[in-house]
């Protein structure tokens, strides 16, 4: 499914009306008229339902006005809150306006809210729309409360106070049961907080033209279930262990085995043939328990307890064996760790993933990046992107889709951003996983993830269906454990057994 951003949902709009001889007035009649059916099949079950309509300023308030007309020739008792003066209405918006007007509808001009707690059915919400960048308006603040002590609230196009590019929710934003969002969902509304505010979302058609793909910036997409049944294929029946696929993987260090053993047997899981882990010799002992499905190797490591440039002959020495080379989970931060992962990422020329401690070379060092010779797949968490780009986590944090664009002229490999929810970007394009939930805030959930792309790769699927794949089936393990543990309860190693499961429905 197309996702669009701001920019793109103005774009859009322009090159229908200038390029395409489509007026704005219809647009905002198709508009209010998708908003008023799918209204009217929420309240199918109440008698005589009141409605309550907030518009603010410009096209969003004259989707709100647009709306109010439909539902009242519909025969529904509208009230409709005007945030503008009746003489500043202009445009379009004036033009719904003053339908309801003429329409007797009800309609109250006013810069405060009611001080009665709202007595509606339901309420739409037309106050923003996607133009909300920033702050909101102190004035604004009792507004977007009164409409969230309302019982059941759908939004027109996007919750007012939702960021349409980033998924940024102000801290006074909608809180809407449903939104009817125009044209295409906006890229904002499939990232946390926006994605909790906007609930359920309904793109309509309001009679854009089909020129999405003529739109500027990056092409973004949710990933759905249907996408991942066209990826993922059957195992072939005569298939064995050297044809599924060889992982050699470089994880874990003292304190740190568990992550070596998940990103090993999330591999497995994930219908890899093989595995080889390379394990520090002092904690060999552990590897070889704990792994037992995987084989390992032995790093001279002096009791350390961790890798350093001396492992460098003994690892490569496996690396021909391979079709995926996996290294970071749980390596640590020694900077032997760095120069050995540094001195291996610039040798080999195998397709590559790297996470957690496997980035920390790429610190303050990005064009390393363009020095590695195969595709290759990077799973930062926003820290670990921070790190690699000099930015604050914070401001990240706010902007995800935007630190992307800012990160992707530079940086030749594809990224999955691990985030709420995960974001897989390459060249031009991006795509936002649909599954996941919470209960992935938890230690070792990441080195599953990277178990299961470097499994997927091995197996021979391109580095991007590998990375949206994986993505898509760690995130949807985690759905299914929540319904049976709970969030709270879940635990990386819970996912092991419950990725078979989910792949399951791949494999008919």
């Amino acid at each position: 499914m197309r996702l669009i951003t701001r920019e793109q949902a103005q774009e859009l709009d322009h090159l229908a009306m200038t390029k395409h001889d489509i007026s704005g007035e219809s647009l905002m009649r198709n508009a209010g008229q998708k908003i008023a059916e799918f209204v009217q099949s929420q309240l199918i079950s109440i008698h005589n339902p009141n409605i309550g309509i907030v518009s603010g300023k410009g096209n969003n308030g004259g989707d709100g006005f647009a709306a109010g007309e439909f539902l009242n020739n519909l025969g529904f008792k509208i009230t409709v809150y005007s945030l503008e003066e009746k003489n500043n209405i202009t445009g379009d918006s004036k033009l719904f306006h003053d339908h309801c007007s003429r329409d007797k509808v009800s309609i109250i001009y006013d810069h405060n809210p009611p001080v009665t707690k709202p007595d509606f059915d339901l309420m739409i919400d037309a106050l923003f729309g996607t133009g909300f960048t920033g702050t909101m308006r102190d004035n604004l603040f009792p507004w977007v409360e009164w409409i969230n002590d309302c019982k059941w609230i759908v939004a027109a196009d996007i919750p007012s106070g939702v960021n349409a590019n980033s998924g940024y929710a102000n801290e006074y934003a909608v809180n809407a049961h449903h939104t009817v969002t125009m044209g295409y969902s906006k890229l904002g509304m499939m990232i946390e907080p926006g994605k909790s505010n906007s609930g359920e979302v309904h793109p309509v058609n309001i009679g854009f033209p089909d020129i999405i793909n003529d739109l500027n910036g990056r092409v973004w997409s949710t990933i759905t279930d249907k996408e991942i049944q066209d990826i993922i294929k059957p195992v072939h029946k005569s298939t064995h262990k050297h044809i599924q696929g060889k992982v050699l993987i470089v994880a874990g260090s003292k304190g740190m085995t568990g992550a070596a053993y998940l990103a090993t047997m999330a591999a497995l899981r994930s219908g890899v043939g093989l595995t080889i882990t390379c394990a520090p010799s002092s904690l060999n002992l552990v590897y070889e328990e704990k792994i037992t499905e995987g084989m390992t190797i032995s790093c001279e490591d002096k009791e350390r307890g961790y890798f350093t440039e001396e492992n460098y002959d003994e690892i490569m020495a496996w690396i021909d064996w391979c079709d995926v080379f996996s290294i970071g989970p749980g390596i640590g931060q020694n900077t032997g760790t760095a120069r050995l992962v540094e001195k291996i990422v610039k040798t080999i020329d195998k397709p590559m993933v790297i996470d957690a401690d496997g980035l920390v070379p790429f610190y303050n060092n990005f064009d390393l990046f363009n020095k590695i010779k195969n595709e290759f797949i990077i799973t930062p968490h926003i820290g670990e992107l921070s790190n690699l780009l000099g930015k604050t986590a914070k401001s990240i944090q706010k902007d995800l889709p935007k630190t992307i664009d800012e990160m992707m002229p530079s940086f030749p490999g594809i990224l999955i951003a691990k985030f709420a929810p995960s974001l897989v970007a390459w060249e031009t394009l991006g795509a936002v996983n649909s599954t996941g939930n919470a209960g992935l805030a938890t230690a070792g959930s990441g080195d599953v993830l990277t178990g299961i792309v470097s499994s997927l790769m091995a197996q021979g699927y391109h580095a991007v269906e590998a990375a949206k794949s994986a993505v898509f089936i760690h995130g949807k393990a985690s759905d299914q454990l929540a319904k049976s543990i709970s969030q709270r309860g879940m635990i990386s190693g819970d996912l092991l057994y419950k990725i078979g499961r989910v792949l399951q429905a791949y494999e008919s």
